[in-house]
């Protein structure tokens, strides 16, 4: 039996999911994060993209999060997003139409701002494609 702990992903909104998970990765700031049962505390920014944790029977869950905070205790690692969309419920042809908007203006004006919103609608996309894949293998 794998050691698993607790994770708690929550949005501005609601909570996502919580449960016990064998795993956890997330992006941080300085790169990719994986965390197990008995990691060291922490506490540290994440960037926009994917959550993607395994729960004890193997099967692999993912989230988009548009960046936030990862704290890891003991017992217990925290998910804080502003926003938080299972991978399940993205909308490809929301995210695509976001992403060209985003490319049309960013084209017409260099702003940091919609550069951002540029990387958070490819991070959603990229968690949509995993997210699909992994369905259509089940088929």
């Amino acid at each position: 039996m794998a050691s698993q702990f607790e994770l708690s992903v929550v949005s501005a909104e609601k909570e996502i999911f919580n449960g016990n998970v064998v795993s956890v990765r997330v992006t941080g700031i300085d790169g990719e994060l994986g965390v197990y049962a008995g990691h060291t505390p922490l506490l540290t920014s994440i960037k926009p993209g994917m959550v993607k944790y395994t729960l004890e029977d193997g099967k692999e869950e993912f989230i988009y999060v548009s960046g936030g905070f990862l704290e890891v205790q003991p017992t217990i690692v925290t998910v804080l997003a502003d926003v938080a969309i299972r991978g399940e419920e993205l909308d490809q042809q929301r995210i695509l139409a976001a992403k060209r908007k985003a490319e049309d203006t960013l084209s017409k004006s260099n702003n940091a701002e919609l550069s951002a919103k540029l990387s958070r609608e490819i991070a959603k996309l990229r968690v949509y494609e995993i997210v699909n894949s992994k369905l259509a293998n089940r088929r």
